[in-house]
């Protein structure tokens, strides 16, 4: 499953997916960001096409964690009243995140849904 990113969605309030199965589904704005992506697809019976891994996520280079297989940067909530998940913060690149690097590394933490890796103890 992969967001589509068109302008022509921006203009119109929708966001559009390409389904694995190479079907589309397109949704309103608001609703992927009050609902999200997975409650969504299940309601129209394509439930099955949320995948079920955490993706990994990327900063400076380096994992620094995971996102819920179903992450979603326009429905994304923050934790922190300090801090609010802002365009450009997240882009996917294949099956990773890349953390936007204006991003601190305290507000990747405030995301709902991310999970940051534990070091290795020596």
């Amino acid at each position: 499953m992969k967001r589509l990113e068109r302008i022509e969605d921006q203009m119109r309030g929708v966001v559009t997916y390409e389904l694995a199965n190479g079907r589309y589904a397109t949704f309103d704005a608001r609703a992927v960001q009050e609902y999200g992506i997975a409650k969504l697809l299940d309601s129209i019976g394509e439930g099955h096409q949320v995948p079920t891994e955490r993706l990994p996520v990327i900063q400076d280079g380096r994992r620094i964690g995971t996102m819920p297989p179903d992450f979603d940067p326009a429905s994304a909530r923050s934790t922190s009243f300090l801090y609010d998940v802002r365009p450009g913060d997240f882009r996917r690149e294949g099956d990773t995140w890349v953390v936007g690097k204006t991003m601190g590394g305290g507000d990747v933490d405030c995301v709902v849904g991310f999970i940051r890796d534990t070091p290795p103890r020596s």
